[in-house]
């Protein structure tokens, strides 16, 4: 069956995971981009392997992903963050389309932080999630103990702005308030998606 694709985005704090586990609670099938990135990382062997040739043994634990290492290497240098995602985003798309081929919904949905960025072609239709940015900021630092305000600072610079991708959706999820009200935004967007 080809379900339409509505892709999920939004910046880092924004709550996108939270609204994806909304929206598979009512029912529909979510595909978790950045999951399937890490753990393809870890368990496609050409994926690995592909890895290990750009940047050693080093990006590699017992076994598992050294993302520390990782990070600090793309992090300063664009050309490896760029030779990196040449390594993981083709098979996550690939990835992608088989699992697609196993959903039996009209609709699918699809976690991606950089839909917007990527232009993912396989989005029907954009929905970002957005909030408050000392809000986004407090819940990225609650969940990353180790990281400071300047290194979430560093990571949002980085992304694309919220007012932006108010223009370049199709429709906007808010998630400043609490997970009740975020459910009847949930709920409010399904019920747009049905008339699509």
């Amino acid at each position: 069956m080809n379900s339409k694709v509505i892709c999920i985005t939004g910046g880092i704090g924004s709550g996108k995971s939270t609204v994806c586990a909304l929206i598979e609670q009512r029912g529909f099938p979510v595909y978790y981009s950045d999951t399937r990135a890490k753990e393809l990382m870890e368990g496609d062997s050409k994926v690995v392997d592909a890895i290990i040739a750009l940047f050693s043994e080093a990006a590699y634990q017992d076994g598992a992903l050294n993302r520390r290492f990782l990070a600090d290497q793309i992090f300063t240098n664009p050309i490896l963050k760029t030779r990196l995602e040449e390594i993981v985003h083709p098979a996550v798309r690939e990835d992608f389309k088989t699992w697609c081929s196993d959903q039996s919904t009209s609709f699918v949905f699809k976690e991606s932080a950089l839909a917007l960025e990527v232009a993912d072609e396989s989005c029907s239709c954009i929905v970002s999630v957005i909030a408050d940015r000392e809000l986004r900021i407090a819940r990225v630092l609650c969940r990353n103990m180790d990281w400071s305000l300047s290194q979430v600072l560093e990571r949002m610079k980085h992304q694309t702005s919220d007012a932006e991708r108010v223009e370049k959706s199709d429709f906007i999820v808010r998630n400043d308030n609490d997970i009740d009200e975020l459910g009847t935004e949930v709920d409010q967007l399904l019920t747009m998606l049905s008339d699509i």
